[in-house]
């Protein structure tokens, strides 16, 4: 009892209960009833730990059963087998799903970890038992029906201790493994988090520099307000995020908007919109500050969820007199796309709440509304983890609905990540389930096999009594003349197994060597795919940095020039809003086959660089036609025609190019050339797209 009261965690709700080792010994030494008071007393130890009344149920049956097995001459270890197997995991089944709050999904392991426990507990009990000489000349112990043979005996022995060494093996090795899969989940979470974190918080940044880049802009015209609808309306044309913008005089009322069709209908209706009691409008006019707001519905332009960035501006160069204020309003829903970009793991869930806890943003399948209070409770029952466990939508139960982790941001909104603690939970459960259909097929195996062994060793025995019992045949034996007929047989059978291992060992090296030969070339063949893009059939980047440095030296040698060029798709994104992804996808295809007729060299390196981008490395350039085959690939690509598969519409793409030219001794590493690469693909996209610019390095 005293054992069962600290039972050994192993993970989630898994904990191994020693303690009823001791019901075992009762069962197999004194019988069935014994056996049934102490499982009752070692249960009381978990009846206090667990607070659940089904382990007198459980264990007194294990009891019972075992003891009765006993009378039966059946060894302990098989008999709380079949007890699990027949009887206790069906039990354990109708107990969770008619009395406990568990999913479904963990039923599987929760029964297989009850006949793990069962067999680590009654093996242990049966080695105490053979262990202990005085056990066996125990007063009133059970005694055998049938005088037990010698080769059984041996045979429950080798089970005995095949089965614990398996146990204990394959519970090590779960154990390490759900360890250092929980390391590299939280790693992969704790990267998660931050990366989500740091987009989160560049993407306000970038939008207050934005608001307050053009309050100091209004402050060099603020006596011309004519032109303030302008600047508003390029503003936020290049910057969609703000989902309304507007510029408001000193008394609160609202002159310039943006998008102004909605301030123009406002004004057809002969309204105004007055926003003196606008905390935005306060704190900017009356506090000479830029102000960012919490998460709010906004009114009067919309009900839209949203966060007021405002900033005053002024008449003269003292900042005195104030000729009114710029605010934005940004879009929350914007925050799904950094959701959408985590390049982490696509099974993980955001949110975002700002200072006061409200949400600002959750990942659709959390089905949270936004603004809405984001209310939680930190798992701490029964479920041993190395992680940290919330609950958010049943927080009532013991069972953890996600693993999480949070990171707060400077202006104090937090981030959370979120995965489901289930798959982890799966894991285990095949782990364990593994485990315990391994155990099961190294019981039979291991009988099997003791039983042929614990014969084998008896017939030393036969042989001493067949010596003097058979007489000598006379036969001459290459051993001894004398040697029994047992002997000679057994030398013979030797004499043959090792001619026919022999032939094996033979057939087995021919075999392993076909094996060899079929791994090199799926050793190729994986190489290969590793190195190459899924979608496009290109080399990916990986392959194209690995290989630079030997085109690089190739060309210093040579002392000749090496080309690397970016590619960029113009409007990739508008061809998978109109067409679908599935059209994107091919016409990412599409691409990728003019590339390699247009770049096919042995020596050119043709690569996915990522998403619509395209690298090229083109080694022995000449510098003085390379613009010109840019030109023409760049030209037949925007003639070219594209099929949708979904509708079979057809559409064309058009590409932007920049590339650098220069000996191999420009620079050792290919980021430089990148970066010269994609300066030009930068200025290409500024000058109207569908253009390439190169710079040639002479020197």
């Amino acid at each position: 009892m005293l054992i069962n009261c600290f039972p050994i965690q192993f993970f989630a709700n898994v904990q191994f209960v020693l303690g009823n080792t001791m019901t075992v010994i009762a069962a197999v030494l004194l019988g069935p009833w014994y056996a049934f008071v102490t499982a009752m007393m070692a249960s009381t130890g978990l009846m206090l730990v667990w607070d659940s009344p089904h382990v007198y149920l459980f264990f007194g049956l294990e009891a019972l059963f075992l003891g009765y097995a006993r009378r039966r001459d059946i060894y302990a270890l098989y008999a709380d087998a079949a007890y699990w197997l027949l009887i206790g995991a069906p039990m354990v089944y109708l107990y969770a799903v008619l009395l406990m709050d568990i999913p479904p999904s963990h039923l599987g392991f929760i029964i297989s970890k009850q006949g793990i426990n069962g067999l680590i507990y009654t093996s242990l009990a049966s080695l105490l038992i053979l262990a202990i000489p005085k056990l066996w000349f125990l007063k009133d112990k059970v005694k055998d029906r049938h005088r037990r043979q010698l080769s059984a005996q041996l045979t429950y022995f080798f089970t005995l201790m095949v089965t614990l060494t398996l146990l204990f093996s394959a519970l090590i090795f779960n154990f390490y493994s759900l360890e250092r899969q929980q390391v590299m989940l939280k790693q992969n979470m704790t990267e998660a988090v931050v990366h989500i974190s740091t987009a989160a918080q560049n993407h306000i940044e970038n939008h207050k520099a934005v608001i307050q880049n053009t309050a100091n802009q209004l402050n060099l015209m603020a006596d011309t307000p004519e032109q303030w609808q302008a600047i508003l309306s390029s503003l936020h044309q290049s910057y969609p995020s703000f989902i309304s913008m507007l510029i408001a005089d000193p008394a609160a009322n609202i002159v310039n908007a943006s998008p102004l069709s909605r301030l123009l209908s406002i004004q057809k209706q002969q309204q105004s919109i007055n926003i003196k009691d606008r905390e935005y409008f306060i704190e900017s006019f009356y506090n000479h500050r830029f102000f960012v707001s919490s998460a709010f519905l906004g009114r009067g332009f919309g009900n839209d969820a949203i966060i007021a960035m405002s900033a005053p501006f002024y008449l003269d160069e003292q900042h005195t007199k104030i000729a009114g204020i710029i605010e934005g309003s940004l879009d929350l829903s914007h925050f799904s796309y950094i959701d959408q970009v985590n390049k982490y793991s696509t099974d993980e869930s955001v949110v975002m709440v700002d200072e006061q806890n409200q949400i600002i943003y959750a990942s659709e399948k959390l089905a949270f509304k936004p603004l809405s209070q984001f209310n939680f409770v930190i798992n701490k029952g029964v479920y041993r983890a190395n992680l940290d466990l919330i609950n958010i939508h049943n927080t009532t139960s013991i069972v953890p609905e996600y693993i999480y982790t949070h990171h707060e941001l400077n202006n104090g909104w937090t981030v959370y990540i979120l995965k489901e603690f289930s798959p982890l939970l799966k894991l285990a459960e095949e782990q364990m389930f593994s485990s315990f259909i391994l155990l099961l097929i190294s019981l039979v195996c291991t009988f099997y096999i003791s039983t042929k062994l614990s014969t084998l060793l008896t017939v030393p025995l036969e042989a001493v009594a067949n010596q003097f019992s058979q007489p000598d045949t006379g036969k001459a034996s290459t051993i001894d003349e004398n040697s029994p007929k047992e002997v000679f047989s057994l030398y013979q059978r030797l004499v043959t197994s090792k001619q026919q291992l022999v032939a094996h060992q033979l057939e087995l090296e021919q075999t392993v060597a076909n094996r060899t030969a079929e791994l090199e070339k799926a050793n190729i063949k994986l190489t290969e795919l590793v190195d190459r893009d899924p979608l496009t059939g290109l080399y990916n980047r990986r392959y194209a940095e690995r290989k630079f440095g030997e085109l690089l030296d190739f060309c210093l040698r040579s002392e000749q020039a090496i080309t690397v060029v970016l590619l960029d798709l113009d409007l990739f994104k508008r061809v998978n809003d109109n067409y679908g992804h599935l059209a994107g996808d091919e016409c990412l295809r599409n691409v990728s086959q003019l590339m390699q007729t247009y770049f096919k060299r042995d020596i050119d390196i043709v690569a996915r660089y990522g998403g619509e981008e395209f690298l090229l490395i083109l080694p022995l350039s000449n510098a003085l036609h390379i613009e010109q085959h840019l030109n023409g690939f760049r030209e037949a690509l925007s003639q070219l025609n594209i099929t949708s598969p979904e509708d079979k519409q057809s559409f064309k793409v058009t590409v932007s190019i920049g590339a650098i030219t220069a000996n191999a001794d420009y620079n050792v590493q290919l980021d430089k050339w990148i970066k010269v690469a994609d300066d030009n693909l930068y200025q290409a996209k500024q000058q109207g797209r569908n253009r390439t610019i190169i710079n040639i390095i002479s020197d």
